[in-house]
């Protein structure tokens, strides 16, 4: 898994439900972490307070995605990595972009 690729993986507050989710966490830090840092996605895509929290990403051949999903950085959390199923995609640029930025809002390093 490398930051920026699109997993299905099962979250825990979800009973046991699969569902995608992105991986942030920075590649430097290896396979030897025994989580990896995750934001999972929603395809119930609603206005949030703050448009730049949760950013839509579109369905494409190279994400893996079906349908259009809104990124949730505000429900960044640490997954097990046995939690992770399997890697379906990417994020392009311009999206991780988007997504650097609404993580940089929601860990208050931007202003």
């Amino acid at each position: 898994m490398r930051r920026g690729d699109v997993v299905v993986m099962v979250v825990p507050s979800d009973l046991g439900r699969q569902r995608p989710g992105i991986i942030v966490q920075a590649d430097e830090l290896g396979e030897n972490t025994t989580t990896v840092l995750a934001c999972p996605l929603s395809s119930d895509v609603q206005a949030a307070p703050n448009p730049r929290l949760r950013p839509v990403i579109e369905p494409a051949v190279g994400n893996g995605l079906r349908v259009r999903s809104q990124i949730m950085t505000d429900k960044l959390f640490a997954q097990r990595r046995e939690r992770v199923r399997r890697v379906i995609g990417s994020i392009d640029s311009e999206t991780r972009g988007r997504l650097d930025a609404a993580l940089l809002l929601v860990l208050g390093l931007a202003r």
